[in-house]
């Protein structure tokens, strides 16, 4: 039995003007939730994290380390950090990652962790022409990867 078997857990990430969380009991993805209100102020995030906190009661919640956010902008941090707060606050157990890109890009990542968790295979995002906008579903995936990441004990 691995240590997160059967527990209810949170991964959060923030991508591009979006919050988006993903609710897993153990491994098993149960339900899925983005918005991109939550993700124009930390004092906005926080609220939407609550409300989440609330609803699905996790007693895991993954986040990534802003201290260790990459090429997040400033207004990312921000908010990773209030969420990393939030978690603190509500005395559950925090498991603050830092991400491990482990294909050459995001899209490649995305599409193996679809074929991982099916249930999300619609929202797989294809790599835009390079005129193009990164799309909104790769919040989905890189929550996921997150998780993914705890789950793999990496």
């Amino acid at each position: 039995m691995t240590a997160h078997e059967g527990r209810p857990i949170l991964s959060l990430a923030v991508r591009r003007g979006t919050l988006c969380m993903l609710f897993f009991r153990g491994r098993k993805l149960c339900d899925w939730r983005c918005s991109k209100k939550a993700a124009q102020s930390p004092d906005l995030a926080t609220d939407t994290l609550r409300n989440w906190i609330a609803r699905y009661r996790p007693e895991v919640v993954i986040s990534q380390n802003p201290d260790a956010a990459g090429r997040k902008g400033q207004a990312t941090i921000a908010i990773l950090a209030d969420i990393a707060r939030v978690i603190e606050d509500a005395d559950l157990q925090a498991l603050i990652v830092t991400r491990a890109p482990r294909f050459e890009n995001l899209y490649a990542e995305a599409a193996d962790l679809a074929e991982r968790y099916p249930v999300l295979k619609s929202r797989c995002p294809r790599k835009p022409p390079c005129y193009g906008s990164e799309p909104r579903a790769l919040v989905y995936f890189e929550a996921l990867a997150m998780a993914h990441q705890v789950f793999e004990g990496r």
